[in-house]
C-alpha cells in the first residue's frame, strides 16, 4: 500500500513564529489536535479536615478519593504543617467539574493518619462566567485599636464603602462586608504603604497574610496605586478574614461574608477550552514563541495524553520540544491577578492555579527536578522570561536557519497505520549539491499502543530522529535517534511517568546530548569499517570490492575476476519492519511495512539524490526518498530511509 504526503510551505522572508503555525497546520490536517474541554477548576472554596503534622511537607499530584459530583482527572497539591493544610494548589484542572462540588482528598495521601493527617475536602469552582454580580467598592482610611485580650493588642479596618453591600451597608466604620457569590470586592489602601489589606482564606486567618492569603488577591496595594479586585467564585461562599502585612495587629482586622449565589441558572455560561483546529495553547510574541499540543494517544485512559509544548529560545534554525503528562491552562487573572497599579501576585496561594502555562504533574514523576513542592515554580512556565520550562527538554528540532528560502514541512503518512507520520523539514528553493545541504531534521513522534505498558499509568513521551551522516566525502550510515524522556539540565535523571524511561540511562551524565539512545545502519555498498555496534545490512553486490586484512579495499575498476562473485548472488532487499530502535528491548513499536531502509549504487559520481527523489522496484513498487546518507566521489552510494508511494 502506499504512504500519502501532504506539504505545509511558508515563503522566504519567514519568521520563527511562521514555523509554529506550520507546525499547528500539520497537526490539524493529522487530527492531532484534541476538542474542547469544559468544567475544569480555576479556584478553590473553605477546607475542611486535612489533620496536621510535626514537620512541613509537600504532597503533589494527588488524585480525590471521591468527588460529590462527576468531575475527572484533577490533581491537587497540598502543602501541610504543625498547623495543619497551609493551602491546597490546584495542580492538573481536569475535566468535568461543576462548582461547588466537593473533592475529598485522602488522608493516606497527605502523610497518612499515624502522621496526624485526616481526610481533605473542599468545594472547587470551574470557569465560569456568572451574570448579575455586583461590584462593592471599599477604601481602607483607618486603623482603629481594639485594646488587648487573649490574642494581645487587636485592630480593626475602618473602611469607606462606596456601594451597598449585600445586607445594606452603606458608609463608612464598617468592619464587616457581606457580598454574594459572583460578586466583586474592590479594595483602595487609602490609609497607608505600611498596611497592605489582604483577604484570608477562614481555616487559618490566624496565621501569616501573605503566604497562606486566598490566591487572586493582589495584596501589595499602596494609597495611590489603586485598588485590589477579587470575584468570589461560585463554591466560594464562607467567612473570611481581613488582615494586614503587619502581622501585629492581631488574628483578624475584619470580617468578609460570602454568601452562596442565589441567580438564575441562565446567568451562568461555563467556559470552554481548547479546539480540535489549533494548538491547546500558545504565545507568538517576543523572541521565545512557543506553543502546546494536546495529542489524544489512547482513549479513555488517565495519561492517554501526550502534551508536546514547542518552543523557540531566540532566532536560531531550531526549536525545543518538551513532552508531559499534564498541562496547566488558565487566563486572566486566574494565575496572575492584578490591580491597577499593583504589583504583586497570588498564583501559588491557597487555591492557586500556578504560572498560566505550565507542565503539571509531581518532581520527577512528570518534570524533572530535586525540588518537591516546586511543581508551579518558574522554570516549568512558558510564561517566564527566562529558558524556563525548556529545562525540562527532550530535544531540539532543526530546520535551518535559511530565512530568505521558503521552507517546507513534509508529511509522510503510512497508510498501513496511519497513525506514524514523519516529518522532515526542507528548503526547496535552496539550491545544494547534496540532500544534506537543504534537507534538515527528519522525525517521529512516538503515537503508538504497546502491549508491555498502560497508559493509565504512564505517558507516552518519546521523539525518533532519523539522522543521515551528511557530506558528499563520508562513509555513509543512517542513525535511528531515539529521545526517551525529558530531563532537567544537564544532570537529573528523567522523568518516570513517561513509558520510556525504563530504557534512560540512570547516571549523573554531562551532556543533555547523552538524552538518548541510537541505532546506526552502515551502508554496505560504499566500501567503510563497519563500526562494533552499528547494524548491519545483509547485501552483496558483484561490485562490492573485496578488502583484504590490511583493512585497505580495492576499487571496483581495480578488481579483478577472483574478487568479484557472480552476479546471481546479487542481493539488495528493501529493509522493512524496522524496530523503532534496536536497542530496546523489548521492542515497543515496529514502524510500518510501506517505510524502509534501501541502499543503493549509481554509477555516476556527484549524484544530487534529493527528497523526493525515487527507487523503482518495479512497475508496482516504487519507494521515494525522505532522507539519505550517500558518498558522491567516484560513484554514488549510500542509503536511504525511504516511503513506498506506489
Amino acid at each position: 500500500m502506499a504512504i500519502t504526503t501532504e506539504t505545509f510551505k511558508v515563503n522566504a522572508g519567514w519568521a520563527t513564529t511562521d514555523v509554529i503555525i506550520q507546525m499547528e497546520q500539520a497537526m490539524t490536517h493529522l487530527g492531532w489536535q484534541s476538542g474542547e474541554i469544559s468544567g475544569y477548576i480555576v479556584g478553590l472554596g473553605t477546607m475542611t479536615g486535612g489533620g496536621d503534622t510535626n514537620a512541613a511537607d509537600w504532597y503533589e499530584d494527588i488524585s480525590p478519593k471521591s468527588t460529590t459530583g462527576v468531575g475527572t482527572e484533577a490533581t491537587f497539591t497540598v502543602y501541610r504543617d504543625t498547623q495543619g493544610v497551609r493551602k491546597v494548589l490546584i495542580d492538573r484542572p481536569g475535566v468535568g467539574y461543576t462548582s461547588g462540588e466537593i473533592v475529598t482528598l485522602s488522608a493516606d495521601d497527605i502523610g497518612g493518619f499515624s502522621n496526624g493527617a485526616t481526610d481533605l475536602s473542599f468545594p472547587v469552582c470551574i470557569d465560569e462566567v456568572v451574570g448579575n454580580g455586583t461590584t462593592i467598592g471599599i477604601a481602607w482610611t483607618t486603623l482603629n485599636n481594639q485594646g488587648s485580650g487573649d490574642a494581645g493588642q487587636t485592630y480593626t479596618f475602618g473602611f469607606d464603602v462606596y456601594d451597598t453591600d449585600r445586607a445594606g451597608i452603606v458608609g463608612s466604620g464598617h468592619t464587616i462586608i457581606t457580598v454574594r457569590e459572583g460578586d466583586t470586592v474592590s479594595i483602595a489602601n487609602s490609609y497607608s504603604s505600611s498596611y497592605d489589606p489582604v483577604i484570608v482564606s477562614p481555616h487559618l486567618y490566624i496565621n501569616e497574610r501573605s503566604d497562606y492569603a486566598i490566591a487572586g488577591w493582589d495584596w501589595d496595594i499602596n494609597p495611590g496605586e489603586g485598588y485590589s479586585q477579587y470575584t468570589f467564585k461560585i463554591g466560594q461562599a464562607g467567612t473570611y478574614y481581613f488582615k494586614s502585612d503587619q502581622n501585629n495587629l492581631g488574628p483578624e482586622c475584619g470580617r468578609l461574608i460570602v454568601l452562596p449565589w442565589s441567580g438564575d441558572p441562565g446567568d451562568r455560561t461555563t467556559v470552554g477550552y481548547g479546539t480540535s483546529a489549533a494548538f491547546w495553547d500558545k504565545e507568538l510574541t517576543g523572541d521565545r514563541p512557543w506553543a502546546v499540543q494536546k495529542h489524544q494517544i489512547a482513549q479513555n485512559k488517565l495519561y492517554g495524553h501526550t502534551y508536546r509544548s514547542f518552543r523557540y529560545n531566540g532566532s536560531s534554525g531550531s526549536y525545543r520540544i518538551v513532552t508531559h503528562s499534564g498541562y496547566s491552562h488558565y487566563e486572566g487573572n486566574e494565575y496572575y491577578p492584578r490591580a491597577s497599579n499593583g504589583n504583586s501576585d497570588t498564583k501559588q496561594n491557597h487555591g492557586g492555579t500556578g504560572f498560566r502555562s505550565r507542565i503539571a504533574g509531581a518532581a520527577n514523576l512528570d518534570y524533572a527536578s530535586e525540588q518537591i513542592g516546586s511543581n508551579t515554580s518558574g522554570v516549568l512556565s512558558h510564561d517566564s522570561t527566562t529558558n524556563s520550562v525548556a529545562y525540562n527538554w527532550l530535544l531540539d528540532i532543526s530546520h535551518g536557519a535559511n530565512f530568505g528560502f521558503d521552507l517546507d514541512l513534509n508529511l509522510f503518512k503510512s497508510s498501513i497505520d496511519p497513525r506514524f507520520v514523519v516529518f522532515s523539514y526542507r528548503s526547496p528553493t535552496l539550491s545544494s549539491t547534496h540532500l544534506t545541504s537543504n534537507t534538515f531534521d527528519t522525525f517521529f513522534f512516538h503515537n503508538f499502543d504497546c502491549t508491555f505498558w498502560d497508559y493509565d499509568h504512564v505517558y507516552l513521551a518519546g521523539v525518533t530522529k532519523i539522522i543521515p551522516y551528511g557530506g558528499n566525502t563520508i562513509y555513509p550510515d543512517i542513525k535511528f535517534r531515539t529521545h526517551l524522556t525529558p530531563n532537567y539540565s544537564n544532570s537529573s535523571g528523567g522523568v518516570k511517568r513517561a513509558a520510556e524511561y525504563p530504557w534512560f540511562p540512570h547516571r549523573g551524565f554531562t551532556s543533555n546530548d547523552e538524552n538518548h539512545v541510537d541505532t546506526t545502519y552502515d551502508s554496505r555498498s560504499y566500501p567503510q569499517d563497519m563500526q562494533e555496534g552499528h547494524a548491519r545490512i545483509y547485501y552483496r553486490s558483484e561490485d562490492q570490492p573485496q578488502t583484504f586484512a590490511g583493512g585497505y579495499p580495492y576499487n571496483v575498476e581495480d578488481a579483478t575476476s577472483d574478487s568479484r562473485i557472480s552476479p546471481e548472488a546479487n542481493f539488495n532487499a528493501v529493509i522493512k519492519g524496522l524496530p523503532i530502535n534496536v536497542n530496546l528491548l523489548p521492542c515497543p513499536y515496529y514502524l510500518p511495512d510501506d517505510f524502509g531502509l534501501i541502499e543503493f549504487y549509481y554509477n555516476a559520481a556527484n549524484a544530487n539524490i534529493q527528497q523526493g527523489d525515487t527507487f523503482t522496484i518495479s512497475p508496482s513498487e516504487v519507494w521515494t526518498v525522505i532522507t539519505a546518507s550517500y558518498n558522491q566521489t567516484t560513484v554514488t552510494r549510500g542509503i536511504a530511509f525511504c516511503a513506498r508511494t506506489v
